[in-house]
């Protein structure tokens, strides 16, 4: 190992027990610890995406709060999709939360005050086959709840799936169009029984989280916070 594999393990080991211990006392996940799991598609349309476009992808999402604000108050809002690709021995887990929208803010978590407003980023840019880094973005699409609240989620679903638009961008470019994901399935999960999503772990190959120390902190992070919470690192 060199000397750069050594100092990202050091990152990676350095975020572990402060996750670990902050998901203990928490008995939860140490963000976004409250959540709805929900079934459904997604369909690529941009060569960008790693496996087959056009055609429809069993997705499971967890739309979650991030803090766990009452309903009126605004909240850094999560989109957690695992996409079951058609190719490789795992599942994509690609994670989204509410930001802005210009090239800065949309590497900022921030709040929202409702899943109506809430404009998704992954914060941090991926790189496909050794592209240029690249921001997944998503936009609600139609009728979404105007607060935070994951009850009227789950009714809102009651009524009608949930869609959202996907877009890719680079620093310098505007948002282009590329996907679009269809939830409806609302699947009856408590929070300790709702599946972890890890987006350095669950990654394609050809997908490439940038910059490459922070992946190894998140690896870190979210292993810790699997830990304490005494769910598994699978």
């Amino acid at each position: 190992m060199g000397d750069s594999g050594r100092a990202l393990d050091t990152v990676r080991s350095a975020f572990v027990g402060p996750f670990r211990i902050a998901a203990s006392v928490r008995h939860a996940r140490v963000f976004h610890p409250k959540g709805l799991v929900i079934g459904g598609t997604v369909e690529f349309n941009s060569s960008w995406w790693p496996g087959r476009t056009r055609i429809s992808l069993p997705v499971t999402a967890r739309m979650s709060g991030g803090i766990g604000t009452p309903s009126m108050i605004p909240d850094v809002l999560g989109l957690a999709l695992r996409i079951d690709l058609d190719e490789g021995p795992t599942p994509w887990d690609l994670l989204l939360a509410s930001s802005g929208t210009s090239s800065l803010t949309r590497m900022l978590p921030l709040p929202a005050t409702g899943w109506n407003t809430a404009r998704y980023s992954s914060l941090m840019p991926l790189s496909s086959t050794g592209g240029p880094p690249t921001w997944v973005l998503a936009e609600p699409v139609g009728e979404h709840p105007p607060t935070t609240s994951i009850n009227a989620l789950a009714d809102a679903l009651a009524i009608a799936p949930l869609a959202f638009s996907l877009q890719l961008a680079t620093f310098t470019n505007s948002p282009t169009p590329s996907g679009r994901v269809v939830l409806s399935d609302v699947r009856d999960l408590a929070d300790d029984e709702q599946p972890s999503f890890d987006p350095v772990v669950n990654c394609p190959p050809s997908i490439a989280l940038r910059p490459e120390w922070l992946a190894a902190a998140r690896i870190g992070a979210y292993r810790g916070s699997r830990r304490g919470r005494g769910a598994t690192d699978e």
